[in-house]
């Protein structure tokens, strides 16, 4: 079982990439909806992907997965150009610069999380950590985007 659940642990990771790349390639194609119509859209994405991974059925938790770097990709797109858009001409390096630097943030801060469920022995297979506490880190993208 352990085998198991590491070999779909690399596929959700494989379908996140996938699907962050699908994002960011095919976000051309709705950009004339406005930068931040779009923006929104990318949020109702995050929101349904989050509340597929909560399901407790492979297919659904990579479904999910799949929207939510559809959403990523979507992000990598969208936020720069809205920025670049927006922000004074003075301070539209900077706030580009920003921006990628909270984005290296995020990633920071999601590893970190991610230290909380450690190295999984056979004997820690029904802790709360493996359990559970991924439901935790699934859901916060999904407070992030309703706020």
């Amino acid at each position: 079982p352990l085998r198991r659940q590491r070999q779909m642990c690399i596929r959700d990771r494989s379908v996140t990439t996938a699907g962050s790349a699908i994002g960011a390639l095919m976000s051309g194609l709705i950009m004339g909806l406005g930068r931040w119509k779009c923006i929104m859209l990318m949020n109702l994405i995050v929101i349904i992907g989050c509340l597929l991974t909560l399901v407790d059925n492979v297919t659904v938790f990579i479904i999910g997965r799949g929207l939510y770097g559809v959403a990523a990709g979507g992000y990598s797109v969208f936020c720069p150009k809205y920025i670049s858009e927006t922000a004074p001409i003075e301070v539209k390096g900077p706030a580009g610069a920003l921006s990628q630097v909270c984005i290296t943030f995020g990633i920071l801060v999601a590893f970190c999380c991610g230290l909380g469920i450690g190295d999984v022995d056979d004997d820690d297979i029904d802790s709360f950590e493996i359990q559970y506490y991924w439901y935790i880190l699934f859901t916060l993208p999904l407070i992030f985007s309703l706020v």
